[in-house]
C-alpha cells in the first residue's frame, strides 16, 4: 500500500446472483420466479434489475407489481410488493416481502389452493386462535422468512398471502 493509494478509485466487481434450481429450498434466501430464472434476494434493491412490470406511487408508499409469477414449486399468482415510506428510510427500496390479495367470490377457492400447496412444501402451519368468526390465519416460518396466509369473510371474502423476510 503506497502513500497515495487512498486516492485510487476503488473498483468493485458486480455482485453475481446465482439462481438456485429449487424455489422451495431457496426461500430462506429469496424468491425464485420459476421459469424465468429470476431470483430476488431478501433485502436486495428492487430497482437494481427492474424485473417488476409496474411501479405505482402513493403518498405514503410505492407499490411494485410483479405480475403473475410462479413460485415455490408451481404456485402461480399475481404478486406485488408494498414499500412503506416510513419503514424504508432511504430512497432505495429493498425487497423485504411480497403479497397476493384477492377479494370476492374466488377468495375461498384461492385460500384452499394456496393452503394445500404451501402445506405440501412446508408442512402443517401454525394456526392463530382468538379470531373473529369466518377468519383463518395460518403461518409458516422458514429461518428468517414468514409465510402468512389469511382468510377474512366480513363484508366479502378476502384472501391474503404474504411472504416476507423478518429478522
Amino acid at each position: 500500500m503506497g502513500l497515495f493509494s487512498i486516492f485510487k478509485k476503488k473498483t468493485t466487481e458486480p455482485e453475481v446472483t446465482v439462481v438456485p434450481p429449487d424455489g422451495i429450498k431457496a426461500i430462506a434466501d429469496g424468491i425464485l420466479f420459476e421459469g424465468e430464472d429470476v431470483f430476488l434476494k431478501w433485502g436486495a434493491e428492487i430497482e437494481a434489475n427492474k424485473v417488476y412490470i409496474k411501479k405505482e406511487y402513493r403518498a405514503d408508499r410505492v407499490i411494485y407489481q410483479w405480475g403473475e409469477k410462479t413460485i415455490l414449486g408451481g404456485l402461480k399468482l399475481a404478486f406485488k410488493t408494498v414499500c412503506w415510506n416510513h419503514k424504508q428510510h432511504s430512497d432505495i427500496k429493498s425487497f423485504e416481502s411480497m403479497e397476493f390479495l384477492n377479494e370476492g367470490a374466488e377468495a375461498e377457492e384461492y385460500f384452499g389452493v394456496i393452503k394445500k400447496h404451501i402445506e405440501a412444501a412446508f408442512g402443517v402451519p401454525t394456526a392463530h386462535e382468538d379470531l373473529q368468526p369466518g377468519e383463518v390465519s395460518l403461518e409458516w416460518k422458514i429461518k428468517a422468512v414468514k409465510i402468512a396466509l389469511n382468510f377474512y369473510n366480513k363484508e366479502r371474502p378476502k384472501v391474503q398471502l404474504e411472504i416476507g423476510w423478518w429478522l
